[in-house]
C-alpha cells in the first residue's frame, strides 16, 4: 500500500507558476497578426479618399453633427419626403449600391441584416476618438481588429470595401443637399478613409490581386470596353452595307 501511494505522488504532475508573466495583458489590445503592405492598400483605396487621411475632433464633430441631420431627416431635401431618415438613407442607399455592383446582393441577401450592417458600420465610424495619439493609435487597433475578422466572411470581396463606403459618402452628401458643403466631403472622406486605411491592412494581408481594383475603375473600365465594342460593331455593319452596295452595282453593269 505505501509503495503504491508513493508511486502516485510521482506520477503528478506539479505546475508551478514562474516568477514573471508569460503575457502582458496590456499587449492583447495591440493588434498582432499580418499586415498587407503600404501598395496593397492603395490598390483598393477609392480614388477620391486622400492618400493619407487623419482623423481630426474638428472632423468626428462634424460628421457626428450631419448624421444627426440625416437621422433625423432636419435637411431641407429630406423633410418634403415625409419619412425618417434612417428610412431615406437605407433604400437610396442599397439602390445605388446594387446598381453599382450586383454582385452585393450576394453579400446582402437578407435585407434585415444588410440594413443592421450599415447602422453598425456608422456608428462604428462615428465612435472614432481624436483626443491625442494614443487614442487615434488605439482607433487604429480597432479597425484592424475588424478587418481581421472580416477575412471570415466568404462572400466579401477587397474591392467592395470602397465601393461601400464611396456610395456611403455618396448618399451621406446628397441628403445634405445644401449643408453638403467641401468641408463635409472633406471630414467624411478622412474619417471613413481612416477606418477604411486600417481596416484593410489585416484583411488583405496574402490575399490581395494585382488585377483587381477599386469597383468605380473597374465599373469605368467595363463601361468604356463595351461602348467601343459596340462602336466597332456599329462600323462593322456599315461597312458590311456598303460592301453589298458596291457588289449590288457591280453585278449590274456586267448584266
Amino acid at each position: 500500500m505505501g509503495n503504491t501511494a508513493m508511486k502516485r505522488r510521482n506520477n503528478v504532475i506539479r505546475l508551478v507558476a514562474a516568477d514573471e508573466p508569460d503575457v502582458v495583458l496590456d499587449d492583447l489590445s495591440t493588434f498582432a497578426f499580418g499586415l498587407a503592405l503600404g501598395h496593397e492598400v492603395q490598390h483598393y483605396m477609392p480614388p477620391q479618399f486622400p492618400l493619407l487621411p487623419v482623423v481630426t475632433k474638428a472632423r468626428m464633430d462634424l460628421c457626428v453633427k450631419t448624421w444627426d441631420m440625416i437621422r433625423h431627416a432636419t435637411t431641407d431635401k429630406m423633410k418634403s419626403y415625409g419619412k425618417p431618415g434612417i428610412v431615406l438613407f437605407y433604400d437610396e442607399f442599397f439602390y445605388r449600391l446594387f446598381q453599382r455592383d450586383t454582385t452585393f446582393q450576394v453579400v446582402f441577401s437578407n435585407s434585415r441584416e444588410r440594413g443592421e450592417v450599415l447602422i453598425k458600420a456608422l456608428m462604428f465610424i462615428l465612435s472614432m476618438r481624436a483626443e491625442n495619439e494614443g487614442t487615434i493609435e488605439s482607433m487604429k487597433n480597432r479597425c484592424r481588429f475588424l478587418g481581421h475578422r472580416h477575412r471570415g466572411f466568404s462572400k466579401v470581396r477587397p474591392h467592395h470595401f470602397a465601393a461601400y463606403t464611396m456610395t456611403c459618402i455618396e448618399v451621406m452628401m446628397y441628403w445634405l443637399g445644401a449643408e453638403a458643403s467641401p468641408l463635409v466631403g472633406e471630414a467624411w472622406s478622412n474619417v471613413v478613409g481612416f477606418v477604411l486605411r486600417y481596416l484593410l491592412e489585416p484583411y488583405l494581408y496574402c490575399r490581395t490581386d494585382p488585377y483587381e481594383c477599386y469597383q468605380n475603375t473597374t465599373i469605368a473600365a467595363v463601361r468604356e470596353i463595351t461602348e467601343s465594342t459596340a462602336a466597332a460593331k456599329t462600323a462593322a455593319s456599315s461597312i458590311s452595307r456598303e460592301d453589298s452596295l458596291v457588289e449590288a452595282k457591280l453585278a449590274g453593269f456586267k448584266k
